[in-house]
C-alpha cells in the first residue's frame, strides 16, 4: 500500500517535471527523492548508454546493500524509468559548514572514516565519496549517487583512490580546521582495518610523481582542485 502511494506521487511529480533528473517530494513527514533514468550531463566523453548507466548505479546499490545494508539507501521503489529512495538527511558537506561544535564535526568524519573502511573490507568501493554524497541523519550515515565508474581494474587501487578522493574533499573546502578534519578521518579510516589501503594510497601517489610535481608548479595559482591534490601529497609523502 506504502510503495503504491509512492508510485502514484513518483509518477505525478515526473508529469510536472518532465526535464528534471533528481525530484524531491513528501508524503506526511518523509522526503523522498526520485532518480530517473536521464543523463547527468558529466559523462558525455564516455560512451555508455542512459540505460547502461542506470542499471549499473542500481546493480552497485544492490550489492553494497547486500553487504552493508546499514550504509545504503534502500530502494523504495523500481520501475525502468525511474527509482525512489527515502531522503537521508543532511550531507556531510551541509554538517561540516553547520553550527555544530568542532568536536560532533570531528566524530562524524572519524565515523565516516570507519563506515567507508568498513565497505572497502567487504570489496566494495563507492567510485567517488565525496562529502555531498554522504549523509548522516538519527546516527546513520548512508553512501549515496553509486553511479561512477571504477576506471581502474585492481581492486586495492580502487580502495586507495576512494580513500584519497574523500580526503581531498575536505581539502577543497579550505577549512580552518582542515588538519584535524583530516586526522579524524584518517584515524576512523586507519583504526577498522584501513592501514593497508592508506600504504596503498601512498604507493599510487608515488606511482604518479609527475601529477604531484605538477601540482607544485601551478600552486601559486590557487586553483582548488590543484591544490588539494598537492595537499594530498603532502601529507603522504
Amino acid at each position: 500500500m506504502e510503495e503504491e502511494k509512492i508510485s502514484r506521487m513518483a509518477e505525478q511529480m515526473i508529469r510536472e517535471n518532465p526535464m528534471k533528473r533528481i525530484i524531491s517530494f513528501k508524503l506526511g513527514d518523509q522526503k523522498y527523492w526520485i532518480k530517473r533514468k536521464l543523463s547527468n550531463g558529466r559523462n558525455q566523453l564516455v560512451k555508455y548508454s542512459v540505460e547502461k548507466e542506470f542499471y549499473y548505479e542500481i546493480a552497485r546499490m544492490t550489492i553494497a546493500g547486500q553487504a552493508h545494508p546499514e550504509l545504503i539507501a534502500p530502494i523504495e521503489v523500481l520501475t525502468s524509468d525511474y527509482m525512489v529512495t527515502k531522503d537521508c538527511g543532511p550531507t556531510l558537506k551541509n554538517w561540516l559548514d553547520s553550527r555544530e561544535t568542532e568536536t560532533e564535526k570531528e566524530n562524524l568524519l572519524e565515523e565516516t572514516g570507519r563506515a567507508l573502511a568498513s565497505l572497502h573490507a567487504s570489496g566494495i568501493v563507492h567510485g567517488r565519496p565525496a562529502l555531498r554524497d554522504i549523509t548522516w541523519k538519527d546516527g546513520k550515515l548512508t553512501f549515496l549517487d553509486w553511479e561512477n565508474r571504477l576506471y581502474s581494474q585492481d581492486k586495492e587501487e580502487q580502495k586507495a583512490i576512494d580513500f584519497l578522493l574523500l580526503l581531498q574533499g575536505i581539502y577543497r573546502e579550505n577549512y580552518d580546521e582542515e588538519k584535524d578534519r583530516i586526522r579524524a578521518l584518517m584515524q576512523g579510516y586507519r583504526e577498522n582495518s584501513g592501514k593497508e589501503t592508506i600504504e596503498e594510497a601512498r604507493k599510487f601517489l608515488k606511482k604518479h610523481t609527475i601529477l604531484g610535481s605538477l601540482t607544485k608548479k601551478l600552486s601559486p595559482f590557487h586553483m582548488k582542485d590543484i591544490d588539494s591534490v598537492r595537499k594530498l601529497y603532502d601529507l603522504l609523502k
